[in-house]
């Protein structure tokens, strides 16, 4: 399995255009990168090939979370402003929660079936605001 996979699934499930898709994966995956435990982040990333790239192309950061990420920044730390920069970004984009939400679960279903369930149990919950098992 390969992120362009990920990204097809995404399309197909969110009713994206490709390209949203991408940005929609891409910034859902940075999130995660930076979000999850390191040495997990690594492992799902190296059953992925193209993710890590597909995730700095699409980075995020809680300075671009506009007001919302640096009131979570200030109140949760910097990661809940890294979720919140997640969020601005893909709404910027033109994305719906909704859509949202779908692209996020998509993604999770996928690292269920390349990485395994403990790993796709990890990034659920170290996300629990946007991926639901």
């Amino acid at each position: 399995m390969n992120v362009q996979q990920v990204v097809d699934a995404v399309a197909a499930k969110s009713g994206l255009d490709p390209a949203a898709a991408e940005r929609a994966a891409g910034t859902i995956l940075s999130v995660i990168q930076q979000e999850v435990d390191p040495s997990v982040a690594a492992s799902l990333f190296a059953k992925l090939p193209g993710a890590a790239e597909l995730a700095a192309a699409n980075a995020v950061s809680a300075s671009s979370g506009g007001m919302l990420g640096s009131i979570a920044t200030s109140v949760f730390g910097n990661k809940a402003g890294i979720v919140a920069a997640g969020f601005t970004q893909l709404e910027a984009s033109g994305l719906t929660f909704e859509q949202i939400k779908t692209a996020a679960t998509s993604i999770l279903s996928y690292i269920r079936t390349s990485a395994g369930s403990d790993i796709a149990k990890q990034v659920s919950d170290s996300l629990p605001g946007l991926i639901k098992q």
